[in-house]
């Protein structure tokens, strides 16, 4: 799978609330792409060529076949 950025990017700051952890996702980022609160998003854990341990979600809300990564 081959991954191209777009000309946004953003920080994170993980948070936790009892046991569950989450990260935000930027306003225009979700207003663009149609996210709303509580939909289902499809996050897979994956490494680039580095090793570098990366979160991939698709924001199209449709599970994909990530073989390879």
């Amino acid at each position: 799978m081959q991954v191209k950025f777009q000309s946004i990017g953003w920080k994170s700051k993980v948070m936790q609330r009892r046991s569950t952890f989450s990260i935000s996702i930027n306003k225009l980022v979700a207003t663009g792409t149609g996210i709303k609160k509580g939909d289902l998003l499809y996050c897979y854990l994956a490494e680039d060529q580095d090793k570098r341990p990366m979160l991939l979600i698709f924001l199209d809300k449709q599970e994909r076949s990530v073989k390879g990564v």
